[in-house]
């Protein structure tokens, strides 16, 4: 299966905000490109995700725990993005990645 990877960061912020607004807010797009966005995460998933509420947008177990994987995925992939920049061709002893 294909994943659209530019969608994981939408998941993540829905997560934190629970409103479709702020969220695009939060990720610099318009609040029609997230929803946008949350419908082919949507798709791609067979899940709604996110469920309306009163005061917000519930997620799913589905959403839960998969934002929990996400989370911690991005995170290692930061680590290892962010030690590269560490390199100095100058210096590959001072070298700190992973």
């Amino acid at each position: 299966m294909k994943y659209e990877l530019n969608l994981l960061p939408v998941l993540l912020v829905m997560m934190e905000e629970r409103n479709v607004t702020r969220a695009a807010e939060r990720l610099g797009i318009t609040q029609p490109a997230l929803s946008n966005a949350l419908n082919r995460l949507r798709e791609t998933l067979n899940d709604p995700l996110f469920i309306r509420e009163r005061y917000g947008m519930r997620p799913t177990p589905m959403a839960e725990q998969l934002a929990e994987v996400v989370a911690a995925s991005l995170g290692a992939i930061d680590k290892v993005i962010l030690g590269q920049q560490d390199f100095d061709p100058r210096h590959p002893a001072l070298y700190t990645g992973p």
